[in-house]
């Protein structure tokens, strides 16, 4: 069991959603004041009126995210070196759409990335 990173109680069984930190179950602020019966939130970032996670905490919780889409970035617009490697000789303009295309679907997921992360999930 970690200890509590506000009380100091060895029963942390929750992390705060908002600063990562393990807590416990008397160091949560009540759904009814926070409005949020999905969100766990420390007492702490209560009372600084934390309510949105910052850049960096959105980096390193999808960093598998982000690498799986680098790598597949990576081999749609520089496929050549790969298939060369395979023992193939492509044509290069066959692959103009397809790094057009790749540019174009890199939007989308960047903006999902950042729009769904920054703020806490809502209660319907």
């Amino acid at each position: 069991m970690a200890s509590c990173s506000v009380c100091g109680s060895r029963f942390a069984e929750k992390k705060c959603y908002f600063c990562q930190n393990k807590i416990c179950t008397s160091c949560i602020t009540p759904p009814d004041v926070t409005g949020s019966t999905m969100t766990v939130k420390c007492i702490q970032c209560h009372r600084n009126n934390v309510n949105k996670i910052s850049f960096a905490a959105v980096i390193r919780r999808n960093v598998w995210i982000l690498g799986i889409i680098s790598a597949f970035w990576i081999f749609m617009v520089f496929p050549i070196p790969f298939m060369h490697a395979f023992g193939y000789n492509p044509d290069l303009t066959v692959f103009q759409p397809v790094i057009i295309a790749t540019a174009i679907m890199t939007i989308p997921f960047m903006f999902m990335l950042f729009a769904w992360q920054r703020r806490a999930p809502r209660a319907d």
